[in-house]
C-alpha cells in the first residue's frame, strides 16, 4: 500500500493570489520543491486537491484554471517533483456538490484510480479548515500550513509522523 499527500494549491503550493488568473502569477511559496521531494523519496504519491469557484463566479474559465494547473505541473517537473494527479471541484460553495472541500469525493475520485493507497497512511495538507475537515471526512491525516510556513518543515513533519524518524535539517 502506498503513502499519498493530497496538496492544496493556493496558498500552500503556491503564493495566494485571490483568484489566480494567470500561469506567470505562479509563485512557488518557501520550501516547496524541496519538501515535496523529500516525500517523494519517502514513497509518498503527490496529489493536487483543489477547490476552484471562481469559475462558476465568472472569474476565471475552466479552461484557465486547467492551464495553470498544468503550468505548476511542468514547473514542478522541472525541479524533478512529479505530482501523480489533480482533482479539482469547479461548483460555487451554494451548488452544495459532493465535490468540494471538505467533502470528501475529489480524494475518493482518486482513491478509485489509485487503488494501491492506503488513505488511513496518508496525509491532507493545506491552508484552510476545509483542508482539514477534509482529512478528517476521508480518515487521513491533516496538516494546516500558514502563510510563513516552510514547506520543507512540514515535509519533515510528515516523514517524522509516518517513518518515526528525523530528517536532518540544513
Amino acid at each position: 500500500m502506498k503513502r499519498a499527500a493530497f496538496l492544496d494549491r493556493d496558498g500552500t503550493l503556491i503564493e495566494e493570489k485571490g483568484y489566480l488568473n494567470t500561469p506567470e502569477q505562479i509563485r512557488l511559496k518557501k520550501g516547496v520543491v524541496e519538501g515535496l521531494k523529500l516525500l517523494q523519496q519517502y514513497g509518498f504519491y503527490l496529489f493536487i486537491v483543489t477547490n476552484q469557484s471562481g469559475t462558476k463566479r465568472g472569474w476565471v474559465s475552466k479552461d484557465r484554471v486547467e492551464r495553470i494547473n498544468r503550468e505548476l505541473i511542468r514547473l514542478l517537473r522541472s525541479y524533478k517533483v512529479f505530482i501523480k494527479d489533480t482533482s479539482v471541484c469547479f461548483h460555487h460553495p451554494n451548488e452544495r456538490c459532493r465535490c468540494r472541500k471538505p467533502q470528501p469525493f475529489l480524494i475518493f475520485r482518486l482513491l478509485l484510480k489509485y487503488p494501491e493507497i492506503d488513505v488511513k497512511k496518508s496525509v491532507v495538507v493545506g491552508d484552510k479548515d476545509s483542508d482539514i475537515k477534509l482529512a478528517l471526512n476521508v480518515g487521513a491525516k491533516g496538516i494546516l500550513v500558514f502563510p510563513h510556513t516552510d514547506f520543507l518543515d512540514v515535509a519533515r513533519s510528515i516523514i517524522k509522523d509516518s517513518h518515526g524518524f528525523d530528517i536532518p535539517g540544513n
